[in-house]
């Protein structure tokens, strides 16, 4: 079996390079001292979907460097899915298939000289949103993010729940719903129903752009009718979430809950019905992402610091 060598992660004042890489667009943007930077970029996600996707990230990371002239000394990538508990082996992205397999930690770390850490998007995420934003005084906290694909994360004490390694991966739950799959997406999961790629799919069928989707659909009863049954996807699948960790406070977030027409409300009354919040006589705390994307950037120091903490391949350096 292969072991990860060594690598060295600093603390203290040092920036942070955080990469976001979604399902559409690849962010990027810097943590110094814990505090999110100005700095944002933007690359197309196609740009990794290719045979070498990890010279590809390279190449953005120098684009970056260059352009900033910040040299990182820790990289955090956010990624869309499955990472192995060696926290450096990309099991499964749905949404980036060429990253599949590959010790992403280890071969980008190489290729740029830096540190690389891995975590999971909806991990970083809520990490942030916990500590700076919607849930800094909540604890037990769920947070499923809606984007191209569906992700969630639960903390419990200030720390992210991993099982025995990746954990609520809750798009990837097997559900047999009805309507049309979209292409690449596994069947009969939550994901082929309540995701990003799922409402594309209904805005290409009604030949609607997808950032007015919902406002048009005040005008064509079939859209109407075809997208309260999606809000109700994605409403199912913060039940059955709800119902696996029984937090305290639900958080909501990701692309999907930001774009214009989005029936937040519809969605609530939803949840409130599919959960088991109600039989318990507890009210629901339900609250909604504060920072969008930029929690990344604010989780990003606590999720190093995190890494530091349980993991033997990271050695530690501070600036003095």
């Amino acid at each position: 079996m292969n072991q990860r060598a060594p690598t060295r992660a600093w603390t203290g004042n040092a920036p942070v390079m955080v990469i976001d890489v979604g399902g559409t667009n690849i962010k990027f943007g810097y943590s110094l001292d814990g505090v999110p930077q100005y700095y944002r970029k933007l690359f197309p996600t196609d740009a990794l979907r290719v045979d070498d996707p990890v010279t590809a990230l390279g190449g953005m990371i120098n684009d970056v460097t260059a352009e900033t002239g910040i040299k990182p000394r820790t990289i955090v990538v956010a990624v869309p899915g499955f990472i192995d508990t060696d926290d450096d082996h990309v099991l499964y992205a749905a949404n980036v298939m060429s990253l599949n397999g590959r010790r992403l930690g280890t071969e980008l770390g190489q290729l740029v000289g830096t540190a690389v850490l891995l975590e999971r998007d909806a991990v970083l995420m809520l990490t942030g949103e916990v500590l700076t934003g919607a849930a800094r005084d909540a604890d037990h906290v769920l947070g499923v993010f809606f984007g191209t694909g569906i992700g969630a994360a639960f903390m419990d004490d200030g720390k992210p729940f991993r099982g025995a390694g990746w954990a609520l991966e809750i798009g990837r739950t097997p559900f047999l719903g009805e309507g049309d799959i979209p292409d690449d997406v596994r069947p009969d999961c939550l994901e082929a129903y309540a995701s990003g790629r799922a409402l594309q799919g209904i805005a290409d069928r009604y030949g609607v752009a997808i950032e007015l989707i919902f406002r048009e659909s005040g005008s064509n009863a079939a859209l109407a009718q075809e997208l309260d049954r999606f809000v109700r996807y994605q409403a199912i699948t913060v039940g059955m979430a709800v119902a696996m960790v029984s937090p305290a406070t639900i958080l909501l977030g990701g692309g999907v809950m930001d774009m214009d027409g989005y029936p937040r409300e519809k969605l609530a009354e939803h949840i409130e019905r599919l959960t088991p919040v109600v039989e318990t006589g507890r009210s629901m705390d339900l609250r909604w992402c504060e920072h969008g994307w930029l929690a990344v950037l604010h989780g990003a120091p606590a999720v190093v610091a995190e890494h530091l903490g349980r993991s033997s391949h990271l050695l530690v350096e501070a600036d003095l």
